[in-house]
Order: structure tokens, then C-alpha cells, then sequence
């Protein structure tokens, strides 16, 4: 299973782990565990995963 995604808005690619370190870092729901969202760490964008 790949841990990449494509933001839907930019088009980065980046690994999910890397996009919840650096972009989800304020926010509560990151202490709960996966939230089913995703942020891109270059343009803001929070999106659905589905895993």
C-alpha cells in the first residue's frame, strides 16, 4: 500500500506521514488518530483519504 497522495487543488505529491507532521499540526484531531482527512503541506488544501 502507498502511502502518497496527489492534492486534488495543486497536484504536490506527497507521503501522508510527511503532509500530518508538517500541516495537521495544530489541529485537535491529529492526537485522536486518523481523521480520514488529509492537508497538503504546500498549498493548505485538506481533502479526504480513504484508507
Amino acid at each position: 500500500m502507498s502511502n502518497l497522495v496527489k492534492c486534488p487543488k495543486c497536484g504536490f505529491t506527497f507521503n501522508i506521514s510527511y503532509g500530518r507532521v508538517f500541516a495537521c499540526g495544530s489541529c485537535p484531531s491529529r492526537s485522536l488518530g486518523d481523521c480520514g482527512f488529509c492537508k497538503c503541506p504546500e498549498c493548505g488544501y485538506e481533502f479526504p483519504v480513504n484508507r
